[in-house]
């Protein structure tokens, strides 16, 4: 294992040299066109299910979970809306959308690590300025709310990173089209420990809230 200061160190030059030196092919998890054009076979399976959907709600992290869902989403249907969505402590894809051009944001500490991001990919970025309608941000505690209503209502173990999408149509419903909504849950890679923390206090928050949520599909 290669650790690496995140705060002072640059990890693609750190991965770029260990590739070098080992010989071995490196996988960018989102900086790369077919890797998106992989992540956009998550938005073709919902719409195999749903084919009328108005919108979709898709984590931000590199972006290219996000732009492959916009591509697929958009090819389908032009009118069909994809909401990206991010932590609001790191809100490095919604800056760059609005400045139009990458806009990098101090190293983030969100309790979604894979969204931690300082700077969205090159690559799926130009594809995201494009076609997303939007981007959601939603606080911490949201993200942890999302956590324990996907567990008490749909026996569903997000980490935080997957539970993010959800979090937005808590968050933004009043800002989606009418219609069917898509909302990508895209991981449960988490500590149970601390999945056990983040859940617990969230439904000691949430109190009688706790009973209601959204139905899906």
């Amino acid at each position: 294992m290669v650790t690496y200061d995140r705060h002072r160190g640059r990890r693609d030059a750190l991965v770029q040299e260990l590739a070098h030196r080992h010989r071995l092919a490196v996988v960018p998890s989102a900086n790369d066109a077919r890797i998106i054009a992989g992540a956009g076979t998550v938005a073709w399976e919902m719409l195999q299910e749903v084919p009328d959907l108005a919108a979709m709600l898709v984590p931000v992290g590199g972006g290219g979970l996000a732009a492959g869902t916009a591509l697929t989403a958009t090819g389908h249907n032009p009118h069909l809306q994809v909401f990206g969505v991010e932590p609001a402590v790191a809100d490095d894809t919604l800056r760059s959308l609005r400045a139009g051009r990458l806009t990098p944001i101090p190293p983030p500490a969100t309790i979604a690590d894979g969204l931690g991001h300082a700077e969205p990919a090159r690559v799926p970025f130009q594809i995201n300025l494009r076609l997303l309608a939007d981007v959601i941000t939603v606080p911490e505690d949201a993200i942890a709310d999302a956590m324990a209503l996907l567990w008490r209502h749909y026996h569903l173990v997000a980490e935080p990173s997957g539970a993010v999408a959800f979090a937005g149509l808590l968050q933004a419903a009043d800002r989606l089209p009418d219609g069917p909504v898509g909302v990508v849950l895209s991981g449960g890679n988490v500590d149970w420990t601390a999945y056990r923390t983040l859940v617990d206090i969230a439904m000691e928050r949430m109190g009688d809230q706790s009973h209601a949520a959204p139905m899906l599909h």
